[in-house]
């Protein structure tokens, strides 16, 4: 089988390659051009093709000199996601737009199947604090934050070709952590601030974090299964004081952070804001950040389980992984946490 992957340097796309090239298939890896792919470069089996999800011409290429007989996958990670409850036109256009394209490439070049990374933020909360699992209806109005309406308005679109008869598979991840982040998404960097002394703030919350690896990881037995229809993807539900224990545990940091309350925080979100947009960085509290920390996050993945023999593994695997990988990065310079993490575990 030939895999062709959009948003290949993504955190999930480089990831998910690794695991598709370990696994010994070919891989076309479609990359934005002037991104760095030098984490592509070292994987056996792997074509780079320069393109934008945005323009359909350039797209093309991904399916020529293909054997007839040869079975194609094909895989929808590229996107757009931010925290912020603005609503960029180019996280719209990417998100919906990019998808809209890649689905009639998918109809146009008879893929055999189809995998699109949507989100668990695609599916509305319910009113009370039950149990969250797959839908098969989508409707923005019914979600908040610009990120999740775009969302789920392109998983709509996908839901409409999957019952036009394209053989699909939906994946809906919670939040992705892990390593293999080359990029500065937002949980990365709150691991990076943390292994390095410099993150000495929390507010209280919980979430729902799955590791990077497990979602690739369903992915790919999705691929192989051709499994229809929609998967919950998550990991494990936890508070950010138990996180932030975990993370301080592991780089030996007794000092414990600053609780801030939410409404404190809100009040300080102006300038948070501007103090990033002058760093040019991504704050690390939004009011949708803020938000989600309070919502309902309890996530069913019974359906990949009994289906894709979907299993999390343990969030201190994931915490130690990413910590040993940022310090193979050179991301965490802090000489005490490289010492005590070194020194308790063995390097990835």
């Amino acid at each position: 089988m030939i895999y062709i992957v959009t948003g290949a340097t993504g955190h999930l796309g480089n990831t998910l390659i690794k695991k598709l090239t370990q696994e010994g298939h070919k891989v076309r890896a479609l990359v934005l051009s002037g991104e760095n792919t030098a984490m592509l470069d070292p994987l056996p089996n792997v074509e780079i093709f320069f393109g934008n999800v945005l323009e359909y011409d350039t797209l093309v290429p991904l399916f020529q000199n293909i054997k007839e007989n040869d079975e194609i996958c094909l895989i929808h990670t590229a996107g757009i996601i931010s925290i912020s409850e603005r609503k960029p036109k180019l996280m719209q256009k990417v998100n919906i737009e990019g998808t809209k394209n890649i689905i009639r490439l998918a109809k146009a070049c008879n893929v055999d199947h189809f995998i699109y990374t949507s989100s668990v933020h695609a599916i509305p909360e319910p009113e009370e604090d039950s149990t969250i699992s797959e839908i098969m209806h989508f409707d923005p109005d019914l979600v908040v934050g610009a990120y999740a309406k775009t969302k789920a308005i392109a998983t709509k679109y996908v839901i409409d070709a999957m019952n036009e008869g394209l053989s699909t598979t939906i994946i809906h991840p919670s939040g992705i952590i892990g390593p293999y982040d080359f990029g500065q998404a937002y949980m990365t960097r709150l691991f990076e601030g943390c292994f390095n002394g410099k993150l000495n703030a929390r507010v209280n919350g919980e979430y729902d974090f799955v590791d990077v690896r497990d979602v690739a990881e369903a992915i790919y037995v999705a691929s192989l299964k051709k499994a229809q229809g929609p998967f919950i993807i998550n990991g494990h539900k936890i508070k950010l004081e138990e996180l932030f224990n975990k993370m301080r545990e592991i780089a030996g940091f007794k000092r414990k952070p600053v609780v801030f309350a939410k409404w404190f925080v809100k009040i300080f979100l102006p300038l948070i804001e501007k103090i990033a947009a002058k760093r040019k960085t991504s704050p690390l509290f939004t009011r949708y950040s803020l938000y989600t920390l309070s919502a309902h996050c309890s996530f069913s993945h019974e359906r990949a389980e009994l289906m894709l023999g979907y299993k999390p593994r343990n969030i201190e695997d994931t915490i130690r992984d990413t910590a040993l990988w940022l310090i193979d990065q050179k991301r965490v310079v802090n000489k005490k946490s490289i010492r005590y993490i070194l020194k308790r575990f063995k390097p990835l």
